[in-house]
């Protein structure tokens, strides 16, 4: 008996040490939100982030908020010396009302509204989760427009790759119309595949999920 006693006492005591030393596993975002960050994928490759994708980052460096802020408030038609606290209220008066209009009120007759669709939304993705970080926009309302945001995707796309090379052609038409997209870079077929093959490619393991699987 005093065996049996000795024995679960260092079962006991190994668990303990286990329970306190060994690191718990990282948040982890559910596979929904996983998807709607992974519409981004194309501008995250462009500026080699990390993080991006990590449920356990809620911050920026200093170094990374001053490099990407100029080009954020460009985008949102803000001058650049406009103040954080003036943004996030600008954010929060306007951002969950306009959300879906970024990158699409000022399209040109030319443009495949489409190919236009699939820019927008991946840079309203990138943003999104960018502006979450750097504390303008609260946690709430980025996921909120995030998750819109890869609704609206799923219903207008069928798969990684029809909506890769709408993304190719609205990049294109994008900078060619002389329109600024600073954070991004060229994307190509090259690059499209890459994202897609298995098993390494960021999309190559992201099912494209039915409207009726898109929970969060």
């Amino acid at each position: 008996m005093s065996q049996l006693f000795l024995l679960i006492g260092i079962v006991w005591f190994c668990y303990e040490l286990w329970r306190i030393f060994c690191p718990a596993p990282p948040p982890r975002f559910s596979p929904w939100k996983n998807w709607a960050l992974a519409l981004a994928q194309p501008m995250v490759d462009a500026v080699k982030m990390t993080g991006f994708f990590e449920a356990n980052t809620e911050d920026m460096t200093e170094h990374t908020r001053a490099l990407f802020r100029t080009s954020f408030l460009h985008q949102m038609g803000l001058r650049t010396d406009t103040s954080n606290e003036y943004v996030q209220q600008y954010l929060a008066r306007t951002f969950e009302l306009q959300w879906f209009r970024i990158d699409l009120q000022k399209l040109m007759p030319t443009d495949d509204p489409r190919a236009a669709l699939a820019f927008a939304c991946v840079r309203t993705a990138f943003f999104t989760r960018n502006a979450m970080n750097m504390k303008w926009l609260d946690v709430e309302t980025a996921w909120r427009v995030l998750l819109q945001n890869a609704r609206r995707a799923q219903e207008c796309f069928t798969g990684w790759e029809d909506f890769g090379r709408a993304y190719i052609i609205g990049r294109r038409q994008w900078v060619m119309a002389l329109r600024a997209d600073a954070l991004g870079s060229t994307f190509e077929e090259i690059h499209l595949s890459q994202l897609l093959a298995p098993p390494k490619g960021a999309w190559s393991a992201l099912v494209w999920p039915k409207l009726r699987d898109s929970g969060q």
